[in-house]
């Protein structure tokens, strides 16, 4: 019963998060037919064409005329390249997920060792060192630090490419070098977040009376922080994971456009530009259920995590 409750208001979410966006785009300046037909075009050609595009219709009228075709799997045409909007999605949905996915295992391979580090040595030279450069990762905005990148990684050493990108299909290593620097440019906020917040939850469980139990048991340091503290320490972490779904899309919207990846908010970045509405609703709708349906599952999985969820 609660999985169906959760699941109704998922869906309430989803259906004003793409109302909301739907009624904003109508509220920029500008039109789809100044894109198509530019300046100098008639008023009978205008009319003509917002008629065939069904843009002469109130906006109640046209965002359920959309809901409708959305819920039998019809995102509509695009505006500007008259191309079916869930083809043009699914074509650049696999750059934006493993531009998602490798900046996440970048990100927790590397905050859960730090994290622990910091709680393990808490008060001392590392752990201070590890803070410093946690605040320092959280206060640079994620293009001044791709931009860094570039000009390290790509211009000074020449070992990666700044931009463009090579499909795991046509080579494995291409794709690699194409895609290890957006990714750590991605994850590195999210690292030094993950990283804040294992140590402070680690510093706690390691206060707790069965920590004290098992160093009396003889249980050797390193087994009790990673058999016994990490995995109750791991639920805030899960949850940020989750949370930071949302920050992490909102990144490939910038990393994609910086580093020239041809991924889903590169998309809606164009589209925006070009009053492409039907295109934007549909990379709207894919990332709102994916935000929602990684949440759900979150929540589902903070039970494998802690046996005391389950027992509650």
């Amino acid at each position: 019963m609660i999985i169906v409750h959760r699941l109704v208001r998922l869906l309430v979410v989803l259906l004003v998060v793409t109302f909301l966006s739907y009624a904003l785009l109508n509220l920029l300046p500008g039109d789809p037919i100044t894109q198509i037909l530019g300046l100098s075009a008639t008023e009978e050609a205008r009319a003509q064409l917002r008629q065939e595009l069904g843009l002469d219709q109130p906006l109640l009228v046209r965002y359920f005329d959309w809901l409708g075709g959305l819920l039998t799997g019809d995102f509509g045409n695009s505006y500007i390249t008259r191309m079916p909007v869930a083809a043009e999605l699914a074509d650049r949905l696999p750059v934006t997920l493993e531009l998602l996915v490798a900046a996440q295992i970048i990100a927790l391979g590397l905050a859960i060792p730090v994290g622990v580090a910091a709680a393990r040595h808490a008060g001392r030279a590392l752990d201070q060192a590890l803070t410093a450069l946690s605040f320092a990762l959280l206060s640079t905005p994620v293009f001044v630090l791709g931009v860094l990148l570039i000009l390290v990684f790509a211009v000074t050493w020449r070992v990666v490419p700044a931009t463009g990108w090579t499909p795991i299909s046509l080579d494995l290593g291409w794709n690699l070098t194409s895609v290890i620097l957006p990714a750590i440019t991605l994850g590195c906020g999210q690292l030094a977040v993950y990283a804040r917040l294992l140590r402070t939850d680690l510093i706690a469980t390691l206060q707790e009376d069965y920590i004290t139990l098992a160093r009396a048991r003889g249980l050797s340091p390193r087994r009790i922080l990673w058999r016994h503290a990490l995995r109750p320490s791991a639920i805030t972490l899960i949850t940020a994971v989750g949370l930071n779904l949302g920050a992490l899309i909102g990144g490939t919207v910038i990393i994609e456009t910086l580093f020239g990846l041809p991924g889903v908010g590169r998309l809606i970045v164009d589209s925006i530009f070009s009053r492409d509405y039907l295109a934007v609703q549909g990379g709207v709708v894919l990332i709102s259920v994916g935000y929602v349906a990684v949440n759900f599952m979150v929540d589902l999985v903070y039970a494998a995590v802690d046996p005391r969820i389950r027992r509650a």
